[in-house]
């Protein structure tokens, strides 16, 4: 009867999360905020139909996040990062500091306890590259110098944000916070995503050569995915989060011939956990937790005011990273805005590891619906102000161009 049990709830969860999905895409909102909707509606806040606790579906739910960036990883191009130039880097290097610095501090000026204040303020350094992407898409600007600068710092700062969020996952497991031990974790990463991308190719090669020489169903995506489980739970066992293991296999895999093959079959698997994993945590969000008539619910929509704020203020001021240029700042500035997947991670590993309570938790996951339900519309009146219609053609209307970015 348990397993019974487990394959009905599994069933509600994805027919939840594909209708959910469906109906956000139909108002050109990106699916994964009818997703978190969907895990809001079923989990603890409203018909408790779903027990984001459970052992089978916590477990499916971060196999779909290991996925998740397995796929980002895949879509990530560091040559191509490196061409669009400093100037993308640069943009990365302040949509992270300045949103991480204005989040801790918001967080300590509410009294929040030093470690959530570190874990809030990693959670708002990371761009989704997905939801940016699919508007700029969407738009026809993809072309446009400012699509490839915010393209390119999205993947950029990512791959710091999982660095820093690498450092706070090892302290939260107990490590002593100093400069020490912080720059020792923050080596420990970079190392690690180094000897990834050197001798992890190499070993990939190999995982790939063997695969093409079966004649088993499958044996590219499974030795993909054995490559991806492998170097996860490496990261895991050296102190990071296993989310950095799986991006770096990841970028390891985008660099081989075998890419796009590879991100076909895998998306197949993953179109299937990451939707659970993202019902799984808006699940975890218990609006009955908040309650307005006490000081300790009003202070949970102070927060998650105050974070939003902080929030879209850090990710518009990278924009001015482009500033003087013939490029516009506040289309880059806007682009870099939404947290999406990434940054729902960052709050999940806080969560489990203690320290966010739920309280907190929602009150981030807020954060993360709104910056992402207010970049499309907010980035489609920009780019129409500066004439894109959707769909045109690269070139048509491209005011601004590489040769641009100086």
């Amino acid at each position: 009867m348990e397993f019974a049990h487990t394959l009905l709830r599994l069933a509600v969860i994805l027919a939840a999360a594909k209708l959910a999905a469906e109906l956000t895409e139909r108002v050109s909102q990106p699916a994964v905020l009818g997703e978190l909707l969907a895990g809001l509606v079923l989990g603890d806040s409203l018909l408790r139909l779903v027990d984001p606790h459970n052992d089978i579906l916590h477990t499916l739910a971060e196999l779909g996040a290991v996925l998740l960036l397995f796929e980002i990883g895949l879509e990530s191009d560091i040559t191509a990062l490196l061409r669009v130039g400093w100037r993308s880097l640069w943009v990365a290097m302040i949509g992270v500091v300045i949103p991480a610095v204005l989040g801790f501090g918001v967080s300590l000026l509410l009294r929040q306890p030093v470690m959530a204040a570190a874990f809030i303020g990693a959670t708002l350094t990371a761009t989704s590259v997905g939801i940016t992407a699919r508007v700029l898409h969407d738009l026809g600007i993809l072309r446009w110098a400012e699509s490839q600068i915010v393209l390119g710092a999205a993947v950029a700062d990512d791959v710091m944000g999982l660095l820093i969020l690498a450092v706070f996952s090892g302290l939260a497991q107990g490590e002593t916070m100093s400069v020490l031990q912080v720059g020792k974790t923050f080596v420990l990463a970079l190392v690690f995503l180094a000897g990834a991308l050197t001798a992890g190719l190499r070993a990939s090669h190999i995982f790939l050569r063997v695969a093409e020489q079966m004649r088993a169903r499958a044996a590219l995506v499974t030795a993909a995915l054995v490559f991806c489980f492998l170097l996860a739970a490496l990261a895991q066992l050296v102190g990071l989060a296993p989310i950095v293991g799986a991006f770096s296999a990841g970028l390891v895999l985008a660099r081989t011939e075998h890419r796009v093959r590879i991100t076909e079959r895998a998306s197949a698997i993953a179109d299937m956990l990451v939707p659970l994993f993202f019902v799984v945590m808006g699940a975890q969000m218990n609006l009955r937790a908040i309650h307005l008539s006490t000081p300790a619910g009003r202070a949970v929509i102070v927060l998650a005011a105050l974070l939003i704020v902080a929030a879209v203020a850090g990710k518009l001021a990278s924009g001015l990273a482009v500033w003087g240029t013939r490029m516009r700042p506040w289309l880059v500035g806007v682009g870099m805005i939404p947290r999406g997947e990434v940054g729902l991670i960052f709050a999940t590993i806080g969560l489990t590891q203690h320290v966010f309570d739920i309280p907190l938790y929602t009150a981030v996951l807020i954060l993360v619906m709104v910056t992402t339900l207010i970049t499309p519309p907010w980035l489609r009146a920009l780019a129409r102000r500066y004439g894109a219609r959707p769909h045109e053609t690269p070139h048509a209307k491209m005011r601004g161009t590489m040769e641009s970015i100086t």
